[in-house]
């Protein structure tokens, strides 16, 4: 089973470096706004993955309300943004 949690990890470090990729190269703001959200989703998405490995799940709350943070986050950028740049 611990390959399965290895495996796992490995893919989502991956993801990671993709994202990190597409923050550096983003065109716009909004491509930026939303690697940041996917690179907050792929840090909870790991802690769980170490959590489930480890079998502790102290840090659940700690992870649900950092996930609603960045989500609320994300909306709020994306509103603004919005608001700035016209239509394409």
């Amino acid at each position: 089973m611990a390959w399965v949690f290895a495996v796992t990890f490995g893919l989502l470090c991956v993801a990671g470096l993709l994202v990190v990729v597409r923050l550096l190269r983003g065109r716009t703001t909004l491509d930026r706004i939303v690697a940041v959200d996917v690179f907050v989703t792929l840090t909870v998405a790991g802690t769980c993955v170490g959590m489930g490995w480890l079998g502790d799940g102290s840090n659940i709350a700690l992870l649900a309300a950092f996930a609603l943070l960045a989500f609320i986050g994300s909306i709020s950028a994306a509103r603004l943004i919005e608001k700035k740049e016209p239509y394409r």
